[in-house]
Protein backbone atom coordinates (compact mmCIF):
# COMPACT_ATOMS: atom_id res chain seq x y z
CA UNK A 1 0.00 0.00 0.00
CA UNK A 2 1.30 3.42 -0.95
CA UNK A 3 -0.04 6.62 0.57
CA UNK A 4 0.38 10.06 -0.93
CA UNK A 5 -0.62 13.29 0.74
CA UNK A 6 -1.01 16.13 -1.70
CA UNK A 7 -0.91 19.79 -1.13
CA UNK A 8 -3.55 21.75 -3.02
CA UNK A 9 -2.85 21.86 -6.75
CA UNK A 10 -3.89 25.50 -7.11
CA UNK A 11 -2.32 28.55 -5.47
CA UNK A 12 -4.58 30.16 -2.93
CA UNK A 13 -5.99 26.89 -1.63
CA UNK A 14 -6.24 26.46 2.12
CA UNK A 15 -5.17 23.65 4.45
CA UNK A 16 -8.67 22.17 4.36
CA UNK A 17 -8.18 21.62 0.61
CA UNK A 18 -5.73 18.74 1.04
CA UNK A 19 -6.68 15.41 -0.52
CA UNK A 20 -5.06 12.23 0.71
CA UNK A 21 -4.79 9.50 -1.94
CA UNK A 22 -3.81 5.97 -0.94
CA UNK A 23 -3.07 3.54 -3.77
CA UNK A 24 -3.53 -0.20 -3.25
CA UNK A 25 -2.68 -2.69 -5.95
CA UNK A 26 -4.94 -5.74 -5.78
CA UNK A 27 -3.74 -7.85 -8.68
CA UNK A 28 -4.88 -6.13 -11.88
CA UNK A 29 -7.09 -3.69 -9.96
CA UNK A 30 -5.80 -0.41 -8.59
CA UNK A 31 -7.79 0.98 -5.66
CA UNK A 32 -7.49 4.75 -5.08
CA UNK A 33 -8.72 5.55 -1.58
CA UNK A 34 -9.63 9.23 -1.29
CA UNK A 35 -9.82 11.14 1.98
CA UNK A 36 -10.72 14.82 2.13
CA UNK A 37 -12.30 17.11 -0.43
CA UNK A 38 -12.42 16.41 -4.15
CA UNK A 39 -12.84 19.94 -5.41
CA UNK A 40 -11.46 22.38 -7.97
CA UNK A 41 -8.23 22.59 -5.98
CA UNK A 42 -7.64 18.85 -5.62
CA UNK A 43 -9.25 17.42 -8.78
CA UNK A 44 -6.12 18.12 -10.90
CA UNK A 45 -4.11 15.89 -8.55
CA UNK A 46 -6.52 12.97 -8.96
CA UNK A 47 -6.62 13.64 -12.70
CA UNK A 48 -2.84 13.36 -12.87
CA UNK A 49 -2.70 10.10 -10.91
CA UNK A 50 -5.50 8.47 -12.89
CA UNK A 51 -3.76 9.53 -16.10
CA UNK A 52 -0.49 7.98 -14.91
CA UNK A 53 -2.23 4.75 -13.97
CA UNK A 54 -3.80 4.53 -17.43
CA UNK A 55 -0.50 5.37 -19.14
CA UNK A 56 1.15 2.54 -17.18
CA UNK A 57 -1.44 -0.01 -18.27
CA UNK A 58 -3.52 0.00 -15.08
CA UNK A 59 -6.93 -0.08 -16.78
CA UNK A 60 -9.02 -1.46 -13.91
CA UNK A 61 -9.49 1.23 -11.28
CA UNK A 62 -11.71 1.48 -8.22
CA UNK A 63 -12.10 4.85 -6.53
CA UNK A 64 -12.96 4.35 -2.86
CA UNK A 65 -14.91 7.50 -2.08
CA UNK A 66 -15.90 6.64 1.49
CA UNK A 67 -13.58 9.32 2.90
CA UNK A 68 -14.74 12.19 0.70
CA UNK A 69 -16.15 15.01 2.79
CA UNK A 70 -17.09 17.01 -0.31
CA UNK A 71 -17.33 16.45 -4.04
CA UNK A 72 -17.55 19.24 -6.60
CA UNK A 73 -18.40 19.18 -10.28
CA UNK A 74 -14.65 19.35 -11.01
CA UNK A 75 -14.17 16.07 -9.16
CA UNK A 76 -17.13 14.44 -10.90
CA UNK A 77 -15.74 15.58 -14.24
CA UNK A 78 -12.37 13.91 -13.53
CA UNK A 79 -14.03 10.65 -12.47
CA UNK A 80 -16.40 10.56 -15.45
CA UNK A 81 -13.68 11.48 -17.97
CA UNK A 82 -11.34 8.75 -16.75
CA UNK A 83 -14.17 6.21 -16.67
CA UNK A 84 -14.78 6.95 -20.36
CA UNK A 85 -11.07 6.78 -21.25
CA UNK A 86 -10.59 3.50 -19.42
CA UNK A 87 -13.67 2.03 -21.08
CA UNK A 88 -12.19 2.87 -24.50
CA UNK A 89 -8.96 1.17 -23.41
CA UNK A 90 -10.88 -1.99 -22.48
CA UNK A 91 -10.91 -1.31 -18.75
CA UNK A 92 -13.23 0.31 -16.27
CA UNK A 93 -13.44 2.75 -13.39
CA UNK A 94 -15.92 2.21 -10.58
CA UNK A 95 -16.66 4.20 -7.45
CA UNK A 96 -16.79 2.17 -4.24
CA UNK A 97 -18.65 3.11 -1.05
CA UNK A 98 -19.16 6.82 -1.73
CA UNK A 99 -19.84 8.94 1.32
CA UNK A 100 -23.46 10.13 1.51
CA UNK A 101 -22.55 13.57 0.16
CA UNK A 102 -20.49 12.06 -2.67
CA UNK A 103 -23.31 9.64 -3.58
CA UNK A 104 -25.80 12.50 -3.77
CA UNK A 105 -23.54 14.55 -6.04
CA UNK A 106 -22.81 11.55 -8.30
CA UNK A 107 -26.53 10.90 -8.64
CA UNK A 108 -27.32 14.57 -9.31
CA UNK A 109 -24.64 14.65 -12.01
CA UNK A 110 -26.13 11.48 -13.54
CA UNK A 111 -23.02 9.36 -13.09
CA UNK A 112 -24.42 7.18 -10.29
CA UNK A 113 -24.05 4.22 -12.67
CA UNK A 114 -20.31 4.29 -11.91
CA UNK A 115 -20.97 3.29 -8.29
CA UNK A 116 -20.40 -0.40 -7.48
CA UNK A 117 -23.50 -2.27 -6.38
CA UNK A 118 -27.04 -1.05 -5.74
CA UNK A 119 -27.77 2.32 -4.12
CA UNK A 120 -27.79 2.20 -0.34
CA UNK A 121 -31.11 3.02 1.32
Amino acid sequence: MTTYLFEPAVEGAEARDVLEITLRFEGPVTVCVLDGPLCAYTAPVLDGWLGQLRANGRHRVVVDASGLDSLSSAGVEVIAAHAARLRVAGGHLQVRRPSPVARRVLDLCEVGHLVEGPPER
